[in-house]
């Protein structure tokens, strides 16, 4: 990767709302070339989306959980949760996993009776054998660019 291509990201993931030209001139490059680069981030894949970060808390939801799945190891039981649990809009990130759990949802509740409804609707579905859950007590660290910040410097 470019240097200045490096730079440009750095710059949107510090602020993606700051203007292009603000862009270019902490860059050093023109207009025309950030706008260029952005466009091409975006259509190669590089830049997912440009969008806000909404604190979840703000907006009543106080409980953040990590559910655990242990599930039958059936590709097929497994699709079908997956696009089961993708339907469910308390949860914001699902991840498989290898070794004892085979996969992990990352939550976000009302409340705690909010969350166990959740849970129990998620262990009841086909082939899950196990859950265990994992409410968050605080955010310690939660910025999830900065592994990326350091490849890009």
């Amino acid at each position: 990767m470019k240097d200045l291509d490096k730079k440009i990201i750095l710059q949107l993931l510090e602020d993606a709302e700051q203007p292009i030209v603000d862009i270019a001139d902490k860059v050093g490059a023109s207009r025309q070339t950030v706008s260029k680069k952005i466009k091409k981030f975006k259509e190669s894949g590089l830049v997912k989306d440009l969008t806000a970060r909404l604190d979840p808390t703000e907006l009543g939801l106080d409980v953040r959980a990590y559910v655990f799945l242990q599930e039958e190891p059936q590709d097929a039981v497994r699709e079908k949760n997956e696009e089961e649990i993708n339907k469910y809009p308390q949860v914001s990130k699902f991840f498989r996993l290898f070794g004892r759990y085979s996969g992990v949802l990352e939550v976000w509740s009302r409340d705690r009776d909010d969350l166990t409804k959740l849970v129990k609707k998620v262990h009841a579905l086909e082939g899950v054998r196990k859950t265990e859950t994992f409410i968050v007590h605080s955010a310690v660290k939660d910025k999830p660019e900065d592994p990326l910040l350091d490849i890009l410097k």
